[in-house]
């Protein structure tokens, strides 16, 4: 997805210099993200998913560290989820270059799409899934 204020890389240097995760090694792009772009990141520190929120109606650094602590909530009472590190400064928000960008473990898995599951299984997933996730959204 193109967006004309987007710039086409991230920038790494500027970026990892708010985290301690190392220099980059390598950023390949994610092509299965529909609202914002995502980056497999590799620095010499581990792997990470890098996430550049740039829809103006979410890119919002405010309204994302708002999610951001409900994720990391959530992931702290048992929900499989994967929140989002903390920069040096303890925010999970890194403005660079009037761009807002989020530093992710890496989760390896592949993305699948509707047809490799069965409506059955899908149900069944998104049941547990959304169940686990209202249960624990009650504790947050």
């Amino acid at each position: 997805m193109y967006h004309p204020s987007c710039p086409t890389r991230p920038p790494l240097s500027a970026l990892l210099s708010q985290y301690a995760a190392g220099s980059a090694v390598a950023c390949e792009p994610v092509e299965q993200g529909l609202l914002n772009r995502g980056y497999r990141l590799r620095t010499t520190r581990g792997r990470y998913f890098l996430k550049h929120h740039f829809d103006p109606d979410t890119a919002d650094p405010a309204a994302i560290e708002r999610r951001h602590r409900a994720t990391q909530r959530l992931a702290a009472i048992g929900v499989p989820v994967a929140p989002p590190l903390a920069g040096r400064d303890g925010r999970t928000v890194a403005v660079v270059g009037g761009h807002a960008y989020a530093l992710h473990p890496w989760i390896e898995g592949r993305h699948r799409h509707g047809g490799q599951l069965t409506p059955g299984a899908v149900r069944t997933a998104r049941g547990r899934c959304w169940g686990a996730v209202h249960a624990a959204l009650e504790r947050v």
